[in-house]
């Protein structure tokens, strides 16, 4: 079984139950959001030069137009802004996630309620619940290392194999 060492980070604002032990924090990064800007930006442009619009010097002069179009018409600097204040914390026994732009958002969920977990490309992580539910923990660094981590604690907990 994986040993997981506890993470001296911040704590929590949702109280911590007793023997519970904070393991590991993520909050999103914006340069990985940033990526993800960027590579949906490059592949409107490969495709619409894949479609005969654009010759190779237009589809150049295109990238960061359409970046910045899929940022601010598409709304994802909106989402960006929506995301910036969560945090997930992994403890021993849940995962809490807290959004200081909206504490009324704020759960815990616990770790023998996480069905599976899946990396998003490598900006997010993907986790499915035992009640059919999904949720995502997004623009964060390392989201297998994250995986790894959640499947650890949520092994340690339940006293079940971790594959």
């Amino acid at each position: 079984m994986t040993q997981v060492k506890p993470v001296p980070a911040r704590i929590p604002e949702t109280p911590m139950l007793d023997g519970e032990t904070l393991l590991a924090r993520w909050q999103p990064r914006f340069w990985l959001f940033a990526q993800r800007s960027l590579l949906l930006g490059f592949v409107t442009a490969l495709a619409l030069s894949g479609f005969g619009f654009l010759v190779w010097w237009q589809w150049l002069l295109a990238l960061p137009v359409l970046t910045l179009v899929y940022i601010f018409v598409f709304d994802d600097l909106a989402t960006w802004v929506r995301h910036r204040g969560e945090r997930w914390y992994l403890t021993s026994m849940r995962l809490i996630f807290e959004n200081h732009e909206s504490p009324e958002d704020h759960a815990a969920i616990p770790l023998a309620s996480v069905a599976w977990a899946k990396p998003w490309f490598w900006w997010s992580l993907r986790l499915g619940l035992d009640s059919g539910t999904a949720t995502s923990i997004r623009y964060i660094p390392q989201p297998r290392e994250a995986r790894r981590r959640i499947l650890a604690a949520r092994a340690a907990a339940t006293g079940e194999s971790d594959a």
